[in-house]
């Protein structure tokens, strides 16, 4: 079983369209993506722009963002623009004048998170906010991710592609594969078309497809898909499947591994050949037919 020996950061995901399209051709520097630790007592110095966007993104959906010297509207009076959708577990922000200064209080899980904004000719591309303990910090055994973060990477793993594509430095160190190999069934195979994993949080995110030969409906637990490594199995921490493929077609799942069963960290990498397990159901008899 491989392992990784290096942590690497974690890129954020940039869903900033209106405000990307006038950033100019220059891709920022290699440095312009951070990670930092999430603390209430830290007051945070952001570099932003005037020609990028800088992302900042959360472990999970935000409550509030309260403001000064910034704006939703590029029309409004003010020093800096931001675009935040309710709901989301991310926002980007930019400059539009020389010597912007901006300030934000993010609430964030009962916690109130100070960030102040500055102009600068060196411009951070994105910043990557995570609980200590996710980048294993500390020797306390590892908390257990939310449903929230879950469902964040979920999110990042599906728009990996259209993000990658127009916005290539936003995704960099979020380590991705599409190994393609194919795990045969009886009457059905499932093929591992993409493997992501975040370091932060210790977590591999699985796009498999699953193709079904027979004439009849294929019905399986989604909560029982697992990734296979050697001789150990994965169970997912979240799942995103129907639990039926219907005769003679093909379905897309998504799941995510954290972890290991004991708690602590797997660091497994994308690198290792994953079969993947599937528990088929006999609708029928009502009974789980081993493969």
């Amino acid at each position: 079983m491989e392992h990784r020996l290096h942590y690497q950061l974690i890129a954020s995901v940039l869903a900033f369209a209106g405000v990307a399209a006038l950033a100019g051709p220059v891709a920022p520097p290699a440095t312009a993506i951070k990670q930092f630790p999430l603390d209430e007592r830290t007051v945070y110095h952001i570099a932003i722009g005037r020609d990028v966007p800088t992302t900042l993104m959360f472990p999970s959906a935000l409550t509030a963002i309260e403001g000064a010297n910034v704006s939703s509207s590029a029309e409004a009076v003010a020093p800096v623009l931001l675009a935040y959708t309710p709901g989301q577990h991310f926002f980007s922000v930019r400059a539009l004048e020389a010597g912007a200064r901006g300030a934000v209080n993010v609430v964030w899980k009962g916690r109130t998170i100070v960030i102040r904004f500055q102009d600068s000719t060196e411009p951070l591309g994105s910043v990557t906010f995570i609980e200590e303990d996710f980048a294993g910090r500390t020797r306390a055994p590892q908390r257990r991710l939310s449903t929230e973060n879950l469902l964040g990477l979920l999110d990042q793993a599906k728009g990996f592609a259209l993000v990658a594509q127009q916005y290539p430095e936003t995704v960099r160190q979020i380590e991705h594969a599409a190994p393609g190999n194919v795990c045969f069934y009886r009457d059905f195979q499932v093929t591992v078309e993409e493997v992501f994993r975040f370091d932060p949080e210790d977590t591999l995110v699985f796009r498999v497809r699953l193709e079904n030969r027979a004439d009849t409906d294929l019905h399986y637990l989604p909560q029982r898909i697992a990734a296979r490594v050697g001789l150990s199995i994965y169970y997912p921490a979240i799942v995103d499947a129907s639990g039926v493929v219907p005769a003679k077609a093909t379905t897309t799942a998504y799941f995510a591994i954290t972890g290991t069963p004991t708690g602590g960290r797997a660091n497994l990498s994308i690198k290792n050949t994953f079969s993947i397990v599937v528990s088929r159901v006999d609708r029928d008899a009502k009974l789980i037919v081993p493969e």
